[in-house]
Formats: structure tokens, sequence, C-alpha cells
């Protein structure tokens, strides 16, 4: 349930208030600088939030609840953040941070690859990361968080280096995620899969 409002959006939009089940999609709209990144940082636990409050699992998300609230969510930056050197690396590094619940294992090098072929790459474990294009990074990313099976997926603007038929991969596999996704998009094909969407234009018809 969210009642929020970031504290950078226009000061005349009604606050984002709602609740969202799993396997539901919520995505922000908006022109650049409406503040739909910032809302996003603010339901990571990245930013306090202006005004509101947001809970899941009946306990509301406050400093002393980050901890608990960063073990539910998967945040994707648009700048996919890779943190290591070869793409298997990448895949397992909650793992190596020992960031992840002692419930979910570390993945085998099969479950990588198939994670991989999730997100639309054929590419080798042992790929260096560095030359990879912001499109393959960024469905690398989304590859390590179909491994880290959390129930939330914070995306910010998950297609903007993907060309269609990538795009088209990554909303079929949100669709056949069990997961509340929240996105910030400015694509109207992506926009137009949520089931919900909130505009923070002021300036709405």
């Amino acid at each position: 349930m969210f009642e929020l409002r970031s504290g950078f959006e226009h000061s005349q939009l009604n606050p984002l208030t709602i609740s969202l089940s799993s396997g539901q999609h919520l995505a922000l709209s908006g022109a650049s600088g409406c503040g739909k990144s910032s809302l996003l940082q603010v339901i990571a636990g990245l930013k306090p939030p202006q005004h509101g409050h947001f809970s899941y699992q009946q306990q509301v998300i406050d400093a002393a609840q980050l901890s608990f609230w960063r073990q539910q969510i998967c945040y994707l930056p648009q700048q996919a953040v890779m943190g290591a050197e070869t793409v298997l690396e990448v895949l397992v590094l909650a793992w190596d941070l020992k960031s992840m619940s002692s419930v979910i294992t570390k993945p085998s090098n099969q479950e990588c690859e198939q994670a991989l072929l999730q997100a639309g790459l054929k590419i080798a474990l042992d790929k260096q990361v560095a030359i990879l294009s912001g499109g393959e990074k960024q469905r690398l990313a989304i590859a390590r968080a179909v491994l880290m099976q959390r129930p939330v997926w914070l995306m910010d603007e998950p297609t903007s280096a993907l060309d269609p038929a990538a795009r088209n991969t990554i909303i079929e596999l949100i669709a056949s995620l069990n997961v509340i996704c929240i996105s910030v998009s400015h694509d109207p094909l992506w926009l137009a899969t949520a089931d919900k969407v909130y505009n923070m234009d002021i300036e709405q018809e």
C-alpha cells in the first residue's frame, strides 16, 4: 500500500495512492524531470519521502525496516550496475557479497545460463562485461534479478537501451513472474502492458 510523495514531483500532483498485489505492474509515466526516478528511489529506500508512507506485508517500511525491505526488492537503475568483470561474476555477485538470504542458494552455472536465456541473452558465462553493449548490460542485470527471486522489482527505464525484440522478451518475462513490478518508463508499449499507470505530469487531460 502506497500513499507517497517524494518531494521532487510538482507540488500540485496528487500523491501516489495505490495497493499492489503479486503479479501486478505499476508504471510511473510523465515528462523528463517530473520526479519519476526520484519517486522510485524513495520506494527503493534510497531517499526519504517528503510525505506519506508505504507498507509491505503489513509492515510500514521506515528506516527501521530498511534491512528487511532491501531483502524483498531488486532495484534496477537505468544504468545497469555490474560490479564484477565477467558475466558469471555479475550473476552471482549478490551471493559473493553475502547479501542474499540463506533461503536462496547460490545458482549453478546451468541456472545462470537459463536466466540469461530468459532475459534474451546468449552469451558465455566467462565473457568480459566491459565489452557488452548497454542493452546487454540491462538484460544481464535482469537475469541476475531472476536468479535472486525477490518478490518486488523496481525498474528505471528498463527498455531504454533495448531493441523492439529484446523489449518484447523482457515484457513477456515480467508478465510470467509473480512479482510486484514498479517501473519508470517513457515507452508507450511498455506502459500499455502495465496493470496501472501513475501519470506524474501535472497537466493531465
